[in-house]
């Protein structure tokens, strides 16, 4: 059974290793999937809560800020109608008990980079952290008439950022121990199975994807709530919860891939390219998990040599 305990960062993440692993083999999303690199990802996707902070960071300085506005558009917050200002104020849902962790469904990809920015510089309340770290948002520009500019990948040296295809298909679908121990291979579902996943509320089903509950009720789930399916490396709702934007451009017109989970189908080949958006500004049913890199063992050895140095000479 996976957990979902959050480090100091507040995020629960999974380590990803098999450096090098051999990319699908298959339709759609031929030759993709290897990653070269040992990389972090999140056991979940970002929760109310997580936003909440976020937004209201903000939120409660100006209404100037567009995320505020245009998205998230389900989550399980709300107008605080008790806040008169500066700005504008939200509150987890009254009455919900699970509304901390329900899924965030419709924030643009823009936001999502901003997002990394933010938590790449601490969290802080300065507006400037939002402008760099992860992602140079000075690049962004454009508009829907004109096609859009901007930088798409984090930059050298990002603590956080919008995982690429390449990152989460190997979270979701890529088993070290496929094949036995140490012969990897890949699951046609991210149930770590060749057996599409039964939607249903938890303790029925497995997934969340392709419920049926009036008004979108689906992202009343909480995340984690499917505790007994997990990808390989331990991700929970890799299906349903919310779609989850992916980082980069795809070969299709310049459309980007909105990669990852949603409330339709999770098979493998057909999950790939089944949402996709050319506006980095709009808001779809999008969610974000994210992604971190692993400290580098030599840095860290002298960082423990140091401070163990300092230690003995007082």
């Amino acid at each position: 059974m996976a957990s979902a305990a959050p480090g100091a960062d507040g995020f629960d993440w999974a380590t990803i290793g098999a450096v090098g692993n051999a990319a699908y083999s298959g339709p759609s999303a031929n030759g993709r999937g290897r990653v070269d690199y040992q990389y972090k990802i999140s056991k979940l996707e970002i929760t109310t809560t997580q936003w909440l902070e976020f937004t209201n960071t903000f939120s409660t300085q100006t209404n100037q800020f567009h995320f505020t506005d245009l998205g998230p558009v389900f989550w399980g917050a709300s107008f605080d109608p008790t806040y008169s200002g500066p700005g504008t104020r939200y509150r987890l849902r009254p009455g919900d008990p699970n509304a901390g962790m329900r899924p965030v469904a419709g924030i643009a990809w823009r936001d999502a980079a901003r997002y990394c920015n933010w938590l790449h510089n601490g969290k802080s309340s300065s507006l400037s952290s939002l402008t760099t770290g992860a992602y140079d948002t000075t690049t962004f520009g454009g508009d829907a008439n004109t096609g859009y500019t901007g930088a798409l990948t984090h930059l050298p040296g990002a603590k956080y950022w919008i995982p690429t295809l390449d990152e989460w298909l190997k979270a979701a679908y890529y088993d070290p121990d496929r094949f036995g121990k140490g012969s990897g291979g890949w699951w046609e579902y991210t149930n770590r199975s060749n057996q599409e996943g039964v939607s249903g509320v938890p303790g029925v089903g497995t997934t969340s994807a392709e419920l049926i509950l009036p008004n979108f009720g689906q992202y009343a789930i909480p995340l984690g709530a499917y505790t007994g399916s997990v990808s390989p490396w331990g991700l929970l709702d890799t299906s349903g919860g919310a779609r989850e934007w992916t980082e980069e451009l795809t070969e299709l017109d310049g459309f980007r891939f909105a990669g990852g989970s949603g409330a339709g189908d999770s098979k493998f080949l057909e999950q790939i390219g089944a949402f996709l958006t050319d506006d980095p500004e709009g808001v779809t049913l999008n969610g974000l998990r994210i992604a971190s890199a692993i400290p580098n063992v030599s840095t860290v050895s002298l960082l423990v040599i140091v401070a163990f140095g300092h230690r003995r000479k007082r």
